[in-house]
C-alpha cells in the first residue's frame, strides 16, 4: 500500500520532446518500492490510431457527424528513467490495483457563435490498460468542423484533453477531512439559473454536471486538517481528495433521487444534506487523477481517420468492462459472441469480445445510414464459459442505444468486496466491536437456489469477499445486512437499500457502528399558479427500534415556519442530530398542521416518513399520509427474500393521480424497467398525456439471523393525496424469493382503512404484477 505523504513530481520529456511531468508514491512498508501514476494516452489499434470521425454530408435528425476514439492508461519509461534518476533508492516499481475510475473528456463546441466548453465522463474497463471509449455525436457542422480544426494543422497536440480519475486503496496520512453539501443551498443556486439551464441531476452526466456546479454555487465545503507529517503539499492533495469524494457521493445521491423524485421535480429537490469525516490512517478510495492532451494528426495519418458519408450511419459500442476475475484472479468466461441485426447491414453481423491474448474487448459496430435514419437495433449475446460449462444465449434483445456494456452481472458473475475502516475493534470504548457479521444477499437467476451467505470481519483493512459464480445473467442488484457485536452484548443491526452493482468494481467500506450525524428537512415546493402556504407547524420524532440507543427519541419542532411566496422550493431550518440510522426501518414521526394559501389545514397525524426521505417534499397542490406494512407474520422457513416495490403514478406535469385507470396501462411497463430491463418507447400515456412512476422505494427483507435477534420491524411508505381527490391511490408489488428459486407474488392484499397492509407468510400468484390500492379518503 503506497504512502499519500511521499508524493513526488516528476519531470520528463517523452520521445517528442514534450515537457512533461508524473507522479510517484513510495510503498509504506518497502521504501525501495514506488509507485508510477499511469497517464492517459491515445490508444493504438494494429499501428493506427483507435481514432475516426466520420461527417455526414446529409444532415439527418440533427446530426452532422460523429466522432469515436478509445484511450488507454500506459507508463511511461522516460519518465520511470527520470524518476530513478532524481530518486536514486527506487530500485522496484509497484503496480496499483484499481478499484474503480472515470475517464473524461474536455472539449469546446460552437454555441450561439462562441465557443463553449464541454465534457462527457464514461467509465474504463478497469482491467489491462484501462481502456475507456468515447462516442460523440456533432449535432453541427460547425461542431464538425472544430473537431476537424482541433485534431489536425501545426502542433503536435490537440486542444481537447482527457482526464482519467482512478480510485485505489490506501491509508489516508497526514489529515483528516471532513466533507459537507447543503441541499439549501444547491436549491438557491438552481432557481437562480433554472431560466437558462437545469444545472443539476441530467441522468446521463450527473458527475459532470456536480463538478461543474459543486463549487460554484457554494453548496459544497472541505475541510482539512493537518496531521502527522500533514506538509502543505499534502494537505492540499487531501483538499483535492476529498472534493473528489463529495462530488462522488453527491452524483450518487442525485442518481438515487431520480428514481424518487415526485413528478417532474428536479431531484436536486430531495437531496438531503451530506456530512462524512474520514480521519487519520482510516482506509480510503484515493483518487489518482491524471490529464493529457489528445494528439493532432499528420496529413497522411489524418486521411485514414476522417470520413464523409451521405446518411447518418448507425454506430454502437459493444464493450467488457468490470472486473470478471474470481478470488482467485481467473477469468470467469472464454469469450461472449454477438450477433447484430440491422436492416442495411447484411454481412458480418457478428464478433467476439474476449480478455484472452489478442482478443477484442470492444468493437464499434458501424451501418450504412438510409434515406431516413433508424436507430433501433436488435442484438444477442452468447457467453462461452468453457471448462466443459455449456454457453448460455440470449434472446434477441431490441436496443436503441449507443453503447452496450457487458458487464459481469450479464455474464452471470458478481465479486463484492467488504472492508472495514474505523471500527474500533480494540479501542475500549462502549462502541468496541467484538465480530462484525455481514449477511450477503442476491436474487439468483430464477429456477436456482437463492444464497444467503454470512461472513465475519474481526479487524480492519482485510477485505470480507462475497464472489458468486452462475451461468445466466443475473440481476444487477445485491443486498446486504451489518450486524455489530459490540464488546458490551448489545447488537447494533444496519440494513442500508439495495445496491446496484457499480459500472466496474464493487468495495463497500464499512465503518464505525457510533452515532454520527444525520438531517431531515421538509421541502416546500410551491406549483406555478398554486395557493402557496401561509405556514406549517410541524413536530419530528425520530425512531430507530431495531437499534434503541437512545431512551428518548430525539425530536424537532417546526414551529410557525413560513415558506417563501415566489414559486419553487423553500428549504426549512435543518434538523441535524446523532443517530445509527438503518435505512430499512428507522423512520420519523410527524404531528402538526400544514395551513395552504387558500387557508385550507392539513392535519398531520402520527404521519410516518422512512428514513431514507430525509429530505420531505410538500406541495400546495397535495397531502400527504403514510402507509404501514407489517413484516412479521413472513415464515422465513420457506422463504428467502421479500423484495417490496411501492410507487404512485403522475402525469407530464407531475402531479399524482387519483384515478387508478389512468395509470394501469404502466403496469407492465414499470415492473420491466424495475426488473432491469429497458421498456419500449411510448408505452402507456393516460389521458393528461405521457404517465410516470414517482416516488418509488424499495424494500427488500431476508431472513432474521439465527443467533442474533433482528425485529421484524414494520416499514412505512410516504404517499401523496391531491387535493379535493375524494380518494388515496397507490400501487405495489410484493415478490418473494422461496427456498428452491422459484418467484412468487402476493396478489392483491387488503389495505385496511388505517392504511395497513400485511404481508403473508408465503406468495402463490405470478410473480412482477403490480397492484393497485384505492381507499377512499377519511
Amino acid at each position: 500500500m503506497f504512502d499519500v505523504t511521499t508524493a513526488r513530481q516528476v519531470d520528463y520529456k517523452d520521445s517528442q520532446g514534450n515537457q512533461l511531468q508524473v507522479t510517484v508514491f513510495q510503498d509504506r512498508e518497502d521504501k525501495g518500492l514506488w509507485y508510477l501514476v499511469p497517464v492517459p494516452r491515445l490508444r493504438v489499434d494494429n499501428g493506427q490510431p483507435a481514432f475516426n470521425l466520420t461527417k455526414y454530408l446529409k444532415n439527418q435528425d440533427g446530426s452532422a457527424g460523429i466522432c469515436t476514439f478509445e484511450v488507454e492508461l500506459f507508463a511511461p519509461e522516460d519518465a520511470k528513467r527520470a524518476a530513478q534518476e532524481q530518486i536514486p533508492e527506487i530500485r522496484a516499481w509497484g503496480q496499483f490495483t484499481w478499484t474503480s475510475g472515470d475517464v473524461f473528456f474536455d472539449f469546446d463546441l460552437p454555441v450561439e457563435g462562441k465557443s463553449e466548453g464541454q465534457q462527457i465522463c464514461v467509465s474504463p474497463s478497469l482491467f489491462g490498460s484501462n481502456v475507456a471509449r468515447f462516442l460523440v455525436e456533432l449535432e453541427t457542422e460547425a461542431a464538425v468542423n472544430t473537431f476537424v480544426g482541433a485534431f489536425t494543422g501545426a502542433g503536435g497536440l490537440a486542444p481537447f484533453s482527457i482526464n482519467y480519475s482512478m480510485g485505489v486503496l490506501t491509508q489516508l496520512l497526514g489529515a483528516k477531512a471532513e466533507v459537507k453539501y447543503t441541499a439549501s443551498v444547491a436549491i438557491d443556486y438552481e432557481r437562480t439559473y433554472e431560466t437558462k439551464k437545469d444545472t443539476w441531476g441530467k441522468s446521463q452526466q450527473v458527475l459532470v454536471e456536480v463538478k461543474q456546479n459543486l463549487k460554484s454555487s457554494g453548496a459544497g465545503d472541505v475541510k482539512v486538517t493537518p496531521g502527522v507529517g500533514g506538509t502543505p503539499e499534502v494537505v492540499q492533495m487531501v483538499r483535492d481528495w476529498a472534493w473528489s469524494v463529495l462530488e462522488t457521493q453527491v452524483a450518487s445521491a442525485i442518481e438515487t433521487a431520480q428514481r424518487q423524485a415526485t413528478g417532474n421535480q428536479n431531484p436536486i429537490s430531495v437531496v438531503s444534506d451530506i456530512f462524512l469525516t474520514y480521519a487519520e490512517d482510516a482506509i480510503v478510495e484515493w483518487s489518482t487523477p491524471v490529464s493529457r492532451f489528445l494528439p493532432r494528426f499528420e496529413p497522411a495519418i489524418w486521411e485514414k481517420l476522417y470520413h464523409e458519408v451521405d446518411n447518418r450511419e448507425l454506430v454502437v459500442v459493444f464493450e467488457l468492462a468490470g472486473d470478471p476475475t474470481d478470488a482467485e484472479g481467473v477469468i470467469g468466461f472464454e469469450d461472449v459472441e454477438v450477433e447484430v441485426r440491422y436492416p442495411t447491414r447484411t454481412t458480418d453481423n457478428s464478433f467476439r469480445l474476449s480478455l484472452g491474448t489478442g482478443g477484442e474487448s470492444a468493437v464499434v459496430y458501424r451501418a450504412p445510414g438510409g434515406g431516413a435514419f433508424d436507430p433501433s437495433y436488435d442484438y444477442r449475446y452468447t457467453v462461452n464459459f468453457g471448462g466443459g460449462e455449456p454457453s448460455y444465449t440470449s434472446d434477441w434483445i431490441p436496443d436503441r442505444a449507443t453503447r452496450v456494456t457487458f458487464r459481469p452481472n450479464r455474464l452471470g458473475l458478481r465479486n463484492v468486496t467488504f472492508l472495514g475502516t474505523g471500527i474500533p475493534f480494540k479501542d475500549g470504548t462502549q462502541y468496541q466491536v467484538r465480530k462484525l457479521f455481514i449477511d450477503f444477499f442476491e436474487t439468483p437467476p430464477a429456477g436456482q437456489p437463492p444464497k444467503l451467505q454470512t461472513k465475519e470481519m474481526t479487524e480492519n483493512d482485510t477485505p470480507v469477499a462475497f464472489s458468486s459464480t452462475y451461468h445466466v445473467p443475473i440481476a444487477n442488484e445485491y443486498n446486504y445486512r451489518l450486524r455489530y457485536q459490540l464488546a458490551s452484548g448489545d447488537v447494533i443491526t444496519v440494513q442500508p437499500d439495495a445496491r446496484f452493482g457499480s459500472n466496474n468494481a464493487d468495495t463497500v467500506f464499512v465503518l464505525t457502528p457510533q452515532r454520527y450525524l444525520t438531517t431531515f428537512s421538509l421541502r416546500a415546493l410551491r406549483i406555478q399558479g398554486g395557493s402557496g402556504f401561509l405556514e406549517m407547524s410541524i413536530n419530528s420524532a425520530y425512531h430507530d427500534d431495531q437499534n434503541p440507543s437512545q431512551k428518548v427519541p430525539p425530536n424537532y419542532n417546526w414551529d410557525g415556519w413560513v415558506p417563501q411566496s415566489q414559486t419553487g422550493v423553500s428549504v426549512s431550518p435543518t434538523w441535524t442530530f446523532q443517530a445509527q440510522p438503518d435505512p430499512q426501518t428507522a423512520y420519523f414521526d410527524l404531528n402538526g398542521q400544514v395551513i395552504y394559501g387558500d387557508g385550507d389545514v392539513a392535519t398531520l397525524s402520527n404521519v410516518k416518513v422512512p428514513y431514507s426521505r430525509r429530505a420531505l417534499i410538500i406541495k400546495d397542490t397535495e397531502e400527504i399520509y403514510s402507509v404501514e406494512i407489517f413484516t412479521n407474520e413472513i415464515d422465513w422457513t420457506l422463504v428467502k427474500q421479500v423484495s417490496l416495490n411501492i410507487m404512485q403514478f403522475a402525469d407530464a406535469k407531475g402531479a399524482v393521480l387519483a384515478e387508478l385507470h389512468e395509470a394501469a396501462q404502466q403496469s407492465f411497463t414499470l415492473m420491466r424497467s424495475l426488473h432491469g430491463t429497458a421498456p419500449q418507447p411510448d408505452q402507456g400515456s393516460g389521458r393528461g398525456g405521457s404517465v410516470s412512476a414517482v416516488n418509488l422505494i424499495a424494500y427488500n427483507m431476508i431472513p432474521p439471523a439465527t443467533d442474533m435477534i433482528v425485529k421484524a420491524l414494520p416499514l412505512y411508505y410516504t404517499l401523496y393525496r391531491p387535493r379535493g381527490a375524494p380518494d388515496i391511490v397507490f400501487y405495489y408489488n410484493a415478490d418473494y424469493v422461496m427456498n428452491d428459486g422459484t418467484r412468487k407474488s402476493t396478489g392483491p392484499l387488503e389495505v385496511t382503512n388505517k392504511l395497513q397492509i400485511h404481508l403473508p407468510p408465503v406468495a402463490s400468484d405470478p410473480p412482477g404484477v403490480l397492484q393497485a390500492a384505492r381507499i377512499a379518503h377519511r
